[in-house]
């Protein structure tokens, strides 16, 4: 089976301090995964780091521990980080690692339910002995990007040296950094993708451009004369003149420019809405507007605190015992975000409802997000703001006591988040060996269980209490107070009393108003994964190559997944047993469930060849096969099955191949999640910048156009976060993968330490289970040959204007997934004097991972979809490590390559200037020191060139961030005895 090795050595080296960032550097068969510390953070998840191979996805990746699986972190609710039992791997202790295995391809039949893409094996080293400290701390050049490790480790035999015990500690703290802390690479001034410019010329539709703002908002408010984005020529439309002729929807000046509150909210001044853009009236580059790319984590903030303890003792030198015990204990929070948005570009206004605490157009979602209704007689108004906002009023037509407010809350609603995770981990079992028969048997019993906690807790603005704050009045003694009458929400805020709140301007409210209409969410997820093992294993009778071995087994497993959203997040029950939310997200429901396995295995290896035989040309000739049958509470029953063989014509050159089915089970979350609000936006195929886009732009042009939208057709979904559900299927039935490898490994014993093999891996996924977006939704709409038969089609709906209305997504065994790679891996090490060099020279290790895609495709309905060739999985992609040691000192040069790619997959060569990304290298430096018998110490400097890539705004974060973050270097020193 293809696969490569990352050693325990290498992770120390390097420095890292989470193993799923040290796997995608090291191996470039790792892809981006759904989750990890660097980037926005997932509600439910923040901090979490999964494990992708191949590009199919964290959940068809399988972890093991020592062999053993491991329990999933993922929450189940449909709003978590993934949908699957994907393991978060920052709560492994780097310190302990010895090895980190990964094979390629589906091994379902070795090692059960989702080994698809292949599987991850961690081992520890269990068999430690003596005493280690190190600590380690990391720093950026620019001074930020801060991290701390403390490893402490002693091992020691007992009993004659019949049993082993090994406690580990280790403490890891990693600095957050937001886009913001670096404007040019990630904030308000790096490049991105805009809209072409009104009056200007261009081939493409988006150009390359830094300043990009959003101008239908602002932090500080900004007045219209209409709470209905029915109303307004583009959900929130367009606020006077400066938008190319829109109806005058804003409060303008004297030149039609619309207004806005100045920061300490005690006058109205201009909108620089800077330079506007062609079919996009959301953002404008440069001027005052909101830089929404502030509010990007880069990387979270994160510590974790991880015990071990290992075991390990002989009975006798037939029966021997492991055990292991695990705790770790860490958060991560997510430090900035898009807040709560108050605009008519998702809702009716914020009104005061006699039958209720408030009113919304989408009343029956609970998400209410839609502007701020204001009396003009509200006290925080100046007279020169309450004069122009009446005239502007009168001048329309309108009332002249009350007025709308478009704000993103920044000030109340940061984005913050917190998430603590608490994993408690117990492993052990006898192995041991006996002869009976005139045979020898080995056996082994072993059991795992697996408990995840994550809680969190994020301050949350409570809309029904933000209604009364706003209904502000001047008391008798000339106060400022909430008018009488009101009633809070019941769900529990920081406060109780009703205080009127400021929300003119940017930070003006006091903090009792802030603690009136804020609440802190707490949700809950628990995860649990109970595993038993037993196995033996024999022979069947002796060939001339060898015995034939046999290998008999039985396991079974439980996992349990458990998420309660809270009371906040539940939202307040209504009379028809929906529930109504507090705030605009949506009310998210409970999810659970539970499932179990029974599951029988075995193998048969059969040796056929042997180098003692000495047949010309069959060096060594072998063949494996194995079968497990499954029975899933859930899904039924089923088979898996493996066969292979090895071939070595020669003791340099072998041939090496597979063929496996595997399988992957739904998940609970995938399975149970109830359907529930969901905000979402993408881009549209009908819409202007889709239409020439997808697997076959022909034929989605002539499905829109039976469709009735025009070729010029601008949609909102491509600008705006729209409301629709989403939700589990309980219907979903088992992935089934069929995985074919074969390897070239050259092994030459005319060149000593020489190790090279070259694989293919091939991978198909039929009725996979997929989570369908909107845009995904729209996409196998439009792209179908059958439409508008297809049943996506019936998905989402458009209203008279063709704008997408509602949309219903979620988990379908629809699509198919296609992966074919090669895989080069390089070992070499020797002596410098082998080389002509003289003794004490030195020794030199190379060791290189390369892996190309060939094809790696997702597919459903007619419609063939690329994963890879863009800058977050680019088909070419290499490590190599060169190390040079000599007594207590060694070097190491690390350079990591990905070849040329693209910003955006299977669009139209004019849609994107500058599509085409060239190939980025950057290289990183380790030393190695050992001062004394007992002490050492080492120096990583990363990006040592501080390489950064043109138009950095627009890289993946995760595959670039060390060239994105610059030069950074890191330090550690150790003691051990």
């Amino acid at each position: 089976m293809a696969g490569s090795t990352v050693s325990g050595t290498q992770i120390t080296r390097r420095g890292y301090t989470d193993l799923g960032l040290a796997l995608l550097r090291e191996n470039p068969a790792v892809s981006v995964a759904d989750n990890s510390p660097i980037g926005n953070q997932n509600a439910f998840g923040a901090g979490q780091s999964f494990v992708s191979l191949l590009n199919l996805g964290s959940q068809r990746t399988l972890t093991l521990v020592d062999g053993m699986r491991f329990g999933g972190g993922a929450t189940a609710s449909i709003y978590g980080v993934g949908s699957g039992s994907q393991v978060d791997v920052s709560t492994l202790p780097t310190s302990l690692i010895k090895s980190i295995d990964t094979k390629l391809g589906g091994a379902g039949a070795a090692y059960g339910a989702d080994a698809v893409a292949g599987v991850i094996n961690y081992t520890l080293d269990d068999h430690y002995k003596g005493v280690s400290l190190s600590a380690q701390g990391g720093w950026s050049q620019q001074l930020d990007d801060g991290s701390e490790k403390i490893a402490f480790k002693a091992g020691s035999g007992f009993d004659h040296d019949r049993g082993g015990l090994v406690f580990d500690l280790e403490y890891r703290n990693q600095a957050g950094m937001v886009a913001s802390d670096r404007p040019d690479s990630f904030g308000a001034n790096a490049v991105t993708y805009h809209r072409v410019a009104l009056g200007e010329s261009s081939p493409y539709t988006y150009v390359l451009g830094s300043g990009s703002r959003f101008i239908q908002a602002s932090l500080t408010g900004m007045p219209t004369l209409t709470g209905n984005y029915g109303d307004l020529p583009v959900y929130g439309g367009a606020y006077g003149s400066a938008y190319a002729g829109y109806a005058n929807a804003g409060i303008a000046d004297a030149n039609g420019i619309p207004l806005m509150f100045s920061q300490n909210g005690q006058s109205l001044i201009p909108l620089d809405s800077g330079t506007l853009l062609k079919g996009d009236n959301a953002l404008g580059i440069g001027g005052n507007g909101v830089a929404l790319r502030n509010y990007i984590q880069v990387i979270t903030p994160s510590d974790r605190l991880n015990l071990t303890l290992l075991g390990h003792y002989d009975f006798s030198s037939h029966i021997h015992a492991t055990w292991q015990g695990w705790y770790a204990r860490g958060s991560a929070e997510n430090q900035v975000g898009q807040g709560t948005w108050s605009s008519a570009a998702f809702d009716n206004a914020l009104t005061p409802n006699a039958d209720g605490p408030y009113s919304s157009s989408y009343y029956q979602y609970g998400v209410i997000s839609g502007p701020l209704a204001l009396s003009t007689d509200n006290p925080y108004l100046t007279s020169a703001e309450r004069s122009t906002i009446k005239e502007a009023l009168a001048a329309n037509g309108l009332p002249t006591d009350q007025f709308y407010l478009n704000r993103l809350n920044q000030d109340l609603d940061p984005g913050l988040f917190r998430t603590t995770t608490q994993m408690f981990r117990f492993q052990g079992g006898l192995h041991g060996d006996f002869r009976a028969f005139d045979r020898d048997f080995n056996w082994k019993i072993r059991g795992e269980y697996t408990r995840t906690t994550n809680v969190t807790t994020q301050p949350s603005l409570v809309i029904p209490n933000l209604v009364n704050a706003l209904n502000a009045v001047t008391a008798a003694d000339g106060s400022i107070q909430c008018a009488s009458g009101y009633v809070n929400a019941s769900v529990a805020t920081k406060s109780e009393v009703c205080s009127p709140l400021d929300p003119f301007g940017y930070d003006q409210m006091t903090q009792a108003a802030r603690d009136y209409v804020t609440a802190i969410s707490r949700s809950t997820n628990r995860n649990t994964q109970r595993d038993l093992q037993a196995e033996i294993s024999s022979t069947v009778f002796a060939l001339p190559a060898g015995d034939i071995r046999w290998d008999l087994g039985y396991e079974h497993r439980r996992e349990a997944y458990h998420f309660d959203p809270g009371a906040y997040l539940l939202g307040a029950e209504q009379a028809d047993g929906t529930y109504l939310a507090y705030g605009n997200n949506g009310a998210i429901p409970y999810t659970g469930g539970a499932y179990h396995t029974h599951e029988a295995f075995g193998e048969l290896d059969v040796p056929l060849i042997s180098p003692g035989m000495a047949i010309p040309g069959a060096y060594h000739l072998s063949a494996t096969a194995n079968g497990r049958l499954t029975y899933n509470s859930v899904t039924g029953a089923y088979w898996t099955y493996m066969a292979g063989v090895a071939w070595w014509p020669t003791r340099d050159i072998g041939l090496s191949g597979n063929y496996a089915v595997s399988v992957r089970n739904p998940s609970v979350g995938e399975l149970y999640a109830p359907q529930s609000v969901t905000y979402q936006s993408g881009t549209d195929p009908c819409s202007d910048v889709g239409l020439t886009s997808g697997p076959n732009p022909a034929l989605r042009a002539a499905n829109c156009a039976k469709a009735g939208l025009s070729s010029g057709f601008v949609s909102n979904f491509n600008s705006y976060s729209l409301p629709g559900t989403a939700g589990g299927n309980r219907s979903l039935s088992n992935e089934r993968s069929r995985s074919y490898t074969g390897s070239l490994e050259f092994r030459p014993h005319f060149i000593r330490g020489l190790d090279m093999k070259a694989s293919f891996v091939e991978v198909h996924v039929a009725d996979a289970i997929t989570y369908l977006s909107a845009s995904d939704l729209l996409a196998a709409c439009y792209d179908s040959s059958n439409y508008p038969e297809n049943a996506f089609c019936s998905t989402f709906t458009r209203d008279a204007d063709g704008q997408i209305s509602s949309f219903r997504s979620g988990y379908y065994n629809i699509a198919s997934y296609t992966t074919q790679a090669l895989q080069t891996t390089l070992d070499y090490n020797a002596p410098l004097t082998r080389f002509g060099l003289p003794e004490g020279a030195g020794l030199i290790d190379l060791r290189g991972n390369y892996v190309h895609y060939l094809k790696s495709t997702q597919r459903y309905l007619s419609s063939t979809y690329l994963l890879s060739g863009n800058t977050a999985s680019p088909n070419d992609n290499f490590t190599l490590n060169a190390t040079w040691a000599r007594g207590p000192l060694s070097a190491q040069w690390q350079t990591l390559w990905y070849g040329p790619s693209l910003f955006a997959l299977q669009v139209s060569d004019t849609r994107y200037e500058s599509n085409r990304r060239p190939s980025f290298a950057y290289f990183n430096l380790s030393l190695d020191y050992a001062i004394t018998k007992n002490l050492s110490t080492s120096f990583v400097v990363n990006n040592i060139t501080d390489a950064l890539p043109k138009d950095a705004g627009i890289y993946n974060v995760s595959r670039y961030y060390e060239a994105l973050i610059g030069r950074s270097f890191q330090m550690r020193v150790g003691a051990s005895f």
